[in-house]
């Protein structure tokens, strides 16, 4: 009964020429959170704006393709530091940080209770983990390529902590996992 707005869909096919380029590794307990690009604090269209408050305004982030291949070319440079990565799209840092976390079955930590800063959908970056002594090595890397990098948390423990609010990460796995069931019942 009403018009469906125009939804641009971009899609993108990648070739690796060996699976030793893969990096599809998950979090261990005591890794540390690093995040790959800058952080703006873009809602404008996010998953935020939509879900919490039913609001679908503002422009959707720049897109910077210099800067994605930039990042990517780094990320994909520094592979063997890393134990897995994820690209920040909707949702932005929070819900990259809780996918990866749940996916590994452990509590995370992420440092900002900024609501910008956790669920700003900023283009060109990318959640990846860590061990310590890797972390530091990536980040100092990162200053050498003039990339933006920086330690945002840790995974570990059963909660899920933004901040200092937290929740039990069993609960919010099952939230996550039974939510859309729940709504179309």
């Amino acid at each position: 009964g009403t018009g469906i707005l125009p939804t641009p869909t971009i899609g993108a096919v990648g070739i690796l020429h060996s699976l030793q380029d893969l990096i599809a590794g998950r979090p261990q307990d005591g890794d540390i959170a690093v995040l790959i690009g800058e952080t703006k604090g873009h809602l404008g269209q996010s998953a935020l704006l939509a879900e919490a408050f039913g609001i679908e305004s503002g422009d959707a982030p720049h897109v910077d393709l210099a800067l994605e291949k930039r990042n990517g070319d780094f990320l994909r440079a520094n592979r063997t530091l890393l134990r897995g990565a994820t690209d920040l799209s909707d949702g932005g840092l929070a819900l990259a940080a809780f996918e990866m976390a749940e996916g590994a079955g452990l509590g995370v930590t992420l440092n900002s209770a900024d609501i910008a800063q956790l669920f700003g959908e900023d283009q060109a970056r990318y959640l990846v983990c860590c061990a310590k002594s890797d972390a530091e090595d990536l980040v100092k890397a990162a200053k050498s390529a003039n990339v933006i990098a920086s330690a945002v948390g840790q995974f570990g423990g059963k909660d899920v902590a933004f901040g200092t609010a937290s929740a039990s990460l069993a609960d919010l796995s099952t939230l996550y996992r039974t939510a859309f069931a729940k709504a179309v019942a």
